[in-house]
């Protein structure tokens, strides 16, 4: 080390934003070896990646407390002031920040470097012109350049925290008001980057590469920021003129305030200052005017402890410790947290006992320079120095690796909030320090190794829930994006409808309707809003152009119970039908999102969906535009036309009762036109059987729905044809009509209908050819054992087959039946049925009127029997006319003497059903 009267030394002084350290690292690496001392070990890393992108990683080490690198080769170090090694050969030594000497913590060791650190060619003190006069007494070997700062630096005055200007800076002076303050930037200013010196440089350089990309305006930060960090900050704000300096609450210096304000405003870019609101009474006049002009008091004396004390005796070494400086600008250091745990120690007896072991006590001193990471005070502190002491002066001289493994498993945690996280790193730091040291633990290179990856790991977590508690990014995107009228940032949709700006979620666009995203603060709506308003024009106008000119695959009806009907595309609701000018031309009433469209989008698709509606109506329920059209056309005749439009209207079925009027009014000319149509006249409806398969029912329904201005009813299941209950509306437009306690499909009812009228004809008409075994009528009395001569019981029996496959019981059956007009007769267990005719609906009413008035009369007196009444005559049996023999009420026996009777026409339609019955009898 060259002595310092050899060494040329040249101080460069003024005030921040004066490049300095520029101009000290272009001198470092012009010259083939160097190191350079830094106050935070954030800005040795900074400096140190600085370094090696000019010099490469072969050739520069970082030295600090908790990190090393220390390539083989390197010929340049950068490192914190405490582990710059004062005795290392190299042509250049440059000491930062040298106006810190006069801090009461850390002062002692600033003075030490720039009294004894020098370089054999060049030796370069960086700081404050505040140390001029100091530089002069203390190195007066030295050659003062002062320079002036780049830009100008102005006082803005108070404002609030809602008001400050973008990429403005807010210092604080403890975590829970930065914490405080990036929450309350978080809610309207969509969030801030954080920036402390307890933070580890992973930490802070993801923190600050937010600030410095653009993805938030504001760096909340401690006053380690005044301390060389380069950030791209236009305005320093104080939240606080006051901070704890580990003894007191004091009022922050001139040159502490200067020393902050001065990170605003970088190279040629003016700067700007002021507080938050008026802290502690706001900045004074003098204040002001001191840092704008750069005036400054001058330092009056630096800190200084002996850099050499002597280890003979514990007593010697605190006693050197103690030591007054000599100089008149030097004054001793008060007592740092090393000094303070020695004292302490000095009190266990182990240690005293030991007090004279120069080897044990220089080994004390060693390990009392372990910095108190945790802040946990030097009693709690000197516990830990105390064991690895104890380490250090017993067995191998080494730390117990097992108890250092624990250690570190035990910080092995990643989850936990900030205080969590930061508390684990703070640990970290104390094992990476440690570690560090090659002689104080074997294996020091893998320990290292495993500490640093954990120190990694936890600030990584440390940046993400610092990013997810204080940084809405979404809203800060929002909040740069609002200002940009022509921004062209990237959208994309995803496949599930997510709408990312930039890759930042806004909200689902579901169709042509977006949504906000759910976890979105409702302050924030707005923003979101416009937002997707600007861009997503795009993909709505592609949408809209999708939707009128695809082939209709994508459209649907949307025929939900209880729901008015809807056209659906793509799955998502785009329209409503309303009430049209008749049922099959229903109204299209589109969804408000796609009336935000252009015009002519708008029209587009509303043509299109009218389209959609007319194609499914010729496919599924072309009977009833059918209908519609021949109700309209003047040459359908008057009677089938009013028949034809009360149908259409009532959705393409009618009861029959409600038109039996109409029905017999109509001419033979006039009733095939129905059948032409298709239509079924049945014995209690009239319907198309296309009408009631399950897509046309669903769009019947909708139609009636849309038409009547309301919801659409719950329907039966596909298929059914027999529901025991359901609700009674959606019922009859499905066409299921009431049974006793069920509902049938007409269809099938009509189908049970043409069953009994085909029993009863077949009970009418006589065998087509005699049977060779006599008479036909007695066969099955043959076989029950009964007197073939006994008379036939009255009416005739209908095959309850087919009702029982439908699923009817018998009571319906038998209302069903009476309803077709068949009433039983005879023995209830013969199931004999007679064909009574279906009453018209006037003729049940006037019986039904009837029935009521006579109930209401009760008897009349003349309706009792007169008791001079004779007993009426038994009934006689008629005779036929022309005074023949008395009439049967059962058929009449076939006559011998008689041909038999011509059976029906081969082409009557009743041909094939005697054919049928006489292989029946024949069986």
């Amino acid at each position: 080390m060259p002595s310092p009267a050899t060494s040329p030394v040249k101080a460069v002084l003024g005030p921040t934003n004066t490049g300095k350290t520029h101009l000290a690292v272009e001198r470092l690496t012009a010259h083939a070896s160097g190191m350079m001392g830094f106050p935070l070990r954030l800005l040795a890393r900074e400096v140190y990646d600085r370094v090696v992108r000019i010099k490469g990683p072969g050739e520069v080490a970082l030295v600090t407390g908790e990190e090393r690198i220390m390539p083989p080769g390197a010929r340049y170090l950068l490192g914190t002031m405490e582990a710059l090694p004062v005795e290392r050969d190299v042509a250049f030594v440059g000491i930062d920040e040298a106006q810190l000497g006069a801090d009461p913590e850390r002062g002692h060791v600033f003075t030490d470097r720039m009294l004894r650190a020098r370089g054999r060619e060049e030796t370069m003190i960086l700081g404050s012109a505040s140390i001029t006069g100091l530089v002069r007494d203390l190195v007066p070997e030295a050659e003062i350049v002062t320079r002036p700062r780049f830009s100008t630096l102005s006082y803005a005055g108070p404002m609030k925290l809602s008001r400050l200007p973008k990429r403005s800076a807010i210092v604080a002076f403890s975590a829970e008001e930065v914490y405080a303050i990036a929450e309350m930037l978080r809610r309207f200013a969509g969030g801030a980057a954080v920036v402390m010196g307890a933070l580890s440089p992973r930490t802070r350089n993801s923190q600050v590469a937010m600030f410095e990309a653009g993805e938030v305006d504001y760096l909340v930060a401690t006053d380690a920021i005044g301390m060389g960090l380069n950030l791209d900050v236009t305005h320093v704000a104080f939240a606080s003129l006051q901070k704890f300096d580990g003894r007191r609450l004091r009022r922050l210096t001139i040159a502490e305030m200067a020393q902050i304000a001065g990170r605003a405003g970088r190279h040629q870019q003016d700067g700007s200052f002021g507080t938050i609101g008026q802290p502690q009474g706001g900045m004074t006049p003098e204040e002001i005017m001191a840092i704008e002009e750069h005036r400054f008091p001058p330092l009056a004396s630096l800190f200084w402890r002996n850099p050499l004390p002597r280890f003979t005796s514990l007593d010697r070494l605190i006693g050197d410790l103690g030591q007054m400086p000599a100089h008149p600008s030097l004054r001793a250091a008060p007592e740092a947290v090393d000094l303070a745990v020695l004292r302490h120690l000095a009190g266990d007896i182990e240690v005293a006992a030991r007090g004279r072991d120069s080897e044990a006590v220089e080994r004390l001193w060693d390990v009392c320079g372990l910095p108190d990471f945790e802040q946990l005070g030097a009693e709690h502190h000197s516990r830990t120095v105390l064991k690895l002491w104890q380490w250090r002066t017993s067995g191998s001289g080494t730390i117990d690796a097992e108890w250092f493994a624990r250690r570190l498993a035990r910080l092995d945690d990643t989850d936990g909030d900030i205080d969590q996280l930061a508390s684990r790193i703070a640990a970290v730091r104390t094992l990476c320090f440690i570690a560090q040291r090659g002689d104080w633990i074997a294996d020091a290179a893998g320990w290292t190794e495993q500490t640093q990856a954990l120190e990694s790991r936890l600030s990584d977590a440390l940046h993400a829930a610092l990013a997810q508690r204080f940084v809405d990014r979404r809203l800060a995107l929002l909040i740069r994006d609002a200002g940009q009228r022509n921004a062209a940032l990237p959208v994309a949709v995803g496949h599930d409808g997510t709408v990312a700006v930039d890759g930042e979620a806004i909200g689902t666009l579901t169709g042509f309707q977006f949504k906000v995203d759910a976890t979105a603060r409702a302050s924030d709506h707005r923003l979101l809003l416009a937002a997707a308003e600007k861009h997503l024009r795009g993909e709505l106008a592609r949408r809209a152009t999708a939707l009128a000119e695809g082939d209709g695959s994508a459209l649907a009806l949307v025929a939900e119970a209880a729901a008015p009907p809807r056209l659906a595309w793509n799955g998502t609701v785009v329209a409503a039908l309303a009430k049209g000018t008749t049922l099959i031309q229903p109204s299209i009433q589109l969804e408000p999102a796609l009336r935000r469209l252009d015009p002519p989008q708008v029209q587009a698709i509303a043509e299109r969906l009218q389209r959609f509606v007319a194609e499914q109506l010729a496919r599924h329920a072309r009977p009833l535009a059918t209908m519609g059209e021949a109700a309209g056309d003047l040459f359908t005749p008057p009677r089938v036309r009013a028949l034809l439009a009360a149908m259409t209207d009532g959705g393409g079925l009618i009861e029959r009762a409600a038109v039996d009027d109409q029905l017999a009014a109509m001419s033979a000319e006039e009733r095939p036109q129905l059948r032409k149509l298709g239509l079924t006249i049945g014995t209690l409806d009239i319907f198309h059987p296309q009408l009631l398969k399950p897509e046309a029912v669903r769009w019947r329904a909708a139609l009636l729905a849309a038409q009547q201005g309301g919801s659409i009813p719950p329907l039966p299941p596909h298929g059914a044809v027999l529901q025991k209950d359901g609700d009674a509306t959606g019922l009859a437009v499905a066409g299921f009509r009431r049974c006793a306690s069920g509902w049938l499909r007409i269809d099938m009812a009509e189908k049970l209908a043409r069953q009994a009228h085909a029993a009863r004809m077949q009970a009418a008409a006589p065998p087509t050819a005699p049977v060779a075994s006599g008479d036909p009528h007695d066969a099955h009395h043959d076989e029950a054992g009964g007197d073939p001569h006994a008379p036939e019981p009255p009416g005739f029996a209908i095959d309850p087959a087919l009702a029982t496959s439908l699923g009817l019981d018998e009571t319906a059956r038998r209302a069903l039946l009476a309803s077709f007009g068949f009433r039983a007769v005879g023995d209830p267990a013969l199931e004999r049925w007679r064909w009574s005719g279906r009453k018209r609906a006037e003729t049940r009413k006037r019986a039904k009127r009837g029935r009521k008035d006579a109930r209401e009369r009760g008897p009349r007196p003349n309706d009792a029997p007169s008791p001079r009444a004779k007993p009426a005559k038994a009934a006689r049996p008629k005779k036929a006319k022309g005074g023949g023999k008395p009439m049967h009420d059962g058929p009449r026996p076939p006559r011998g003497d008689r041909a038999p009777r011509r059976g029906p026409s081969p082409h009557s339609p009743f041909a094939g059903l005697a054919a049928l019955l006489a292989e029946a009898r024949e069986d």
